[in-house]
């Protein structure tokens, strides 16, 4: 569904119908955003949202001028022709109901049972989304500079720049697109794992194996991966394996060739390149939604 038809359909579900008087008196209007209402059920929900997600109360003041920027976002992305399917909205509230460890049905029931409607978090997700594909696509590549980077770890304290360079050969247990094989191939990586004690001899073994892959070595510096694989990499030892992981092509492990120590290099230098970006996206984002402001009509209802 183009994004147009389903702000449509988002607007009519997100405003419940007036059936009685004390219900509409609940639900008045608060703001016209162009043209587009904003009530103040939609305000006691978001407040409700944010005691649920964010486990802190937001006053209704500031939760009104956050629904302000959402309509803002979604309007200027209807402007802009971004089409978001609304499958793509499931998806994204699927994968929050998933790291929560839910199903989705089970997240929009836990939303129900404490009065929150499902709708206002998905309409809060497509405008985060869609926002994002405007700032980056107006933003253009961000550019973060080893001097930013340096100046902000001297700022920590950090002096002494020290990473740990890993050469890593990649070993591919192929399974076949739609095959159910990952398991017993998981066993065969970790019967290898147990065997393998050298880059040079365990290349040559594997080798024999059958649809099983070496790739050619890669260097990866400790300052550019992710705190996790640091941990995993730097418990495994010269000449051997790291623990077999189920990814695209099949069952991927990697055999420890080196490790060593390189200067100029810092292992918080990824969270410092991270952090810079974030800073620097909010940064736009606000400008940009400053500049949205000024071109829209806002009119409160008091």
């Amino acid at each position: 569904m183009p994004l147009v038809r389903f702000l449509l359909l988002a607007a009519a579900l997100l405003l419940p119908v007036l059936a009685s008087g004390t219900q509409a008196h609940a639900q008045q209007i608060v703001v016209l955003v162009n043209g587009d209402p904003i009530t103040s059920y939609d305000v006691s929900q978001r407040q409700l949202l944010h005691n649920m997600i964010e486990r802190k109360p937001v006053s209704a003041k500031d939760a009104l001028e956050e629904l302000i920027d959402e309509r803002l976002k979604i309007q200027q992305a209807a402007r802009l022709k971004l089409d978001v399917d609304q499958k793509d909205v499931d998806r994204m509230f699927a994968s929050v109901a998933e790291r929560s460890g839910r199903t989705p049905e089970q997240l929009s029931s836990g939303f129900k049972q404490q009065g929150l409607d499902d709708r206002t978090f998905k309409q809060k997700l497509l405008a985060d989304y869609v926002w994002g594909q405007y700032v980056r696509a107006r933003s253009g590549t961000v550019n973060i500079r080893d001097a930013d980077v340096i100046a902000a770890l001297q700022k920590r304290g950090e002096t002494q720049m020290v990473a740990t360079e890993y050469t890593l050969m990649p070993i591919v247990f192929v399974v076949p697109r739609n095959a159910s094989t990952h398991q017993a191939r998981l066993a065969e990586a970790n019967a290898l794992r147990a065997r393998f004690t050298d880059c040079d001899g365990g290349a040559q073994m594997v080798k024999s194996m059958k649809e099983v892959v070496v790739r050619p070595k890669v260097t990866r510096l400790s300052s550019e991966i992710p705190a996790q694989l640091k941990q995993i990499l730097d418990k495994t030892e010269i000449g051997r394996l790291t623990p077999p992981e189920v990814a695209q092509a099949g069952v991927e492990t990697f055999a420890m060739c080196g490790k060593r120590e390189v200067r100029g290099e810092s292992s918080q230098k990824r969270e410092i390149k991270d952090e810079l970006t974030s800073s620097q996206f909010t940064a736009e984002s606000k400008k940009f939604l400053a500049e949205l402001r000024k071109q829209s009509l806002i009119q409160y209802r008091r």
